[in-house]
């Protein structure tokens, strides 16, 4: 893979060999993770859980899901402890996913098991999967983010097509192994890039900045986003394995639009808010929708919601790990208090939807009140979020602010006037290798003078959160998280003629 340190330097108009053959398998090694993720959310009526009736298969997914959000927890809890011994520990705790699939290898063989060993067994799937979601997300958090974006949004595409294929099958034992070889997979190629980032790359712990990717309200809906996801997989699961396939593999739809936002990069403003609203009608018309169809209705219903999940889970995805990048802020304290809400909602959803078609048997004019009740929760919380990201935002352009002035504070050496038109020609180099806009370049040429973000403020007569936004896309573009960074990358720039080819 080389040295992936070396892939900061001055990127040119095409990606760095090296840091293409990291994405490469970033990619790949995400395709499978994506791949056997997908197999254990629709596992209750799939290969991973063949070996038992319909009931008890969603019983188990749930005690995974409550133990996969209770792993976020304990993540937020230790996140420095397990941040600095993330390559052993999250190694190990995924591969804990591997046990579900001997459990039920062994369960369609001699069929004795004990149902609490296969429930501790399911547990334990939970913490495997907590486990290497954070480890991904640690890894895109520490590489250089010019194609991250990207490179989740192929990893979502391809991990959907694995799904599938690992699923189609007609024998139980053959999908298992495959979905084994994906677990595998995951693990091994997230190890593998994760301990070859040069050390120089990786902050001490204590050195990453901490700050709540959330507002409460925010929090609320990712809650219930979660909720609805959890809510719609059981109900897929329960009509069949063919409706629980079909919905599984729809993600792939709300993926390629996500891959659009990326490869666009940051030439489109979308986070968190903009992508609920996106969400928001295509989830209320498949749950609204769904109590008055039957069969092929109620799992076009469960796609629509499907579709707006995955492409909400894919930009949150990428937008949480270049955010991390950077911003320098701490990748498992960001993640988990993300993913802790919206897996503790999954788990509610999952509750109300076995209660509603197994526990209770309610009839049909209950279930669609229910269901009604269900999506008025999340529009009411939908309403006081307001996809408002501002707070947010500010935070981050806080650090940035913070970040900027600390470099200028430090950045000793001045322009002279007999450097001018070389320090002009360095900038314009860089300027036109990474395609800046006309009003990027401005901003650029006095943050390679070393000046803080109010000074260019008043100097291009422009809004502190204009001149915040400006930096943030520079900085994206670049590569790089601070000013320093880029004053170094103006310096080395090489000038034709005058630098001797150095």
């Amino acid at each position: 893979m080389g040295e992936i340190g070396d892939t900061v330097e001055p990127e040119r108009t095409h990606t760095p060999g090296d840091l293409l053959n990291t994405y490469i398998l970033a990619g790949i090694g995400f395709s499978c993770l994506i791949g056997w993720e997908l197999s254990a959310v629709f596992g209750p009526s799939l290969a991973l859980l063949s070996f038992c009736d319909i009931r008890e298969a969603i019983l188990l997914r749930i005690v995974s899901i409550l133990t996969l959000a209770l792993s976020f927890v304990v993540f937020i809890w230790k996140q420095d402890w397990l941040f600095e011994h993330r390559n052993r520990l999250f190694t190990i705790g995924s591969l804990l996913a591997l046990f579900a699939v001997v459990n039920t290898l062994v369960n369609l063989s001699v069929e004795w098991v004990p149902i609490w060993v296969s429930a501790l067994v399911w547990a334990l799937f939970g913490v495997a999967q907590a486990s290497i979601m954070t480890y991904w997300c640690i890894f895109f958090s520490l590489i250089p983010t010019r194609r991250t974006a990207v490179t989740i949004c192929i990893g979502a595409c391809g991990g959907t097509l694995m799904f599938v294929f690992a699923n189609a099958t007609l024998e139980a034992w053959i999908g298992l192994l495959e979905i084994a070889f994906l677990i595998v997979g995951s693990v091994g190629l997230a190890a593998f890039l994760s301990m070859r980032i040069p050390k120089d790359r990786i902050l001490p712990v204590g050195e990453y900045k901490k700050s709540a990717l959330l507002t409460v309200p925010a929090t609320l809906s990712v809650a219930c986003h979660g909720a609805v996801y959890g809510f719609m997989s059981i109900l897929m699961c329960s009509m069949g394995p063919i409706p629980a396939m079909v919905c599984g593999a729809s993600g792939i739809i709300g993926s390629i639009p996500a891959l659009v936002w990326g490869y666009l990069g940051p030439k489109v403003d979308v986070d968190t808010g903009v992508v609920q609203r996106i969400s928001l009608p295509l989830i209320m018309a498949g749950l609204l929708l769904f109590p008055f169809f039957e069969g092929a209705g109620q799992v076009l219903c469960g796609c629509l919601v499907n579709m707006a999940l995955a492409h909400s889970s894919v930009i949150a995805w990428y937008s949480t790990s270049i955010d991390n990048a950077e911003f320098q802020l701490h990748p498992v304290d960001r993640f988990a208090h993300r993913q802790a809400p919206s897996w503790t909602g999954f788990f509610l959803g999952s509750i109300v939807a076995y209660l509603l078609v197994f526990a209770f048997g309610v009839s049909e004019s209950a279930f669609a009140f229910a269901v009604v009740v269900f999506a008025i929760v999340v529009i009411a919380v939908f309403s006081i979020y307001g996809g408002d990201e501002s707070k947010t935002k500010k935070r981050l352009n806080d650090l940035l602010t913070s970040a900027t002035a600390s470099a200028a504070a430090t950045a000793s050496k001045s322009v002279d006037d007999a450097h001018v038109n070389t320090f002009r020609v360095r900038c314009d180099r860089v300027i036109e290798e990474h395609e800046l806009t006309p009003r990027e370049a401005e901003v650029f040429y006095l943050l390679a003078k070393g000046r803080n973000a109010e000074y260019i403020g008043k100097q291009l007569v422009v809004s502190s959160a204009t001149v915040k936004s400006h930096i943030y896309h520079i900085y994206r573009k670049l590569g790089i998280n601070s000013q320093q960074r880029l004053m170094t990358i103006v310096d080395d720039e090489t000038i034709p003629g005058i630098d001797g080819g150095r």
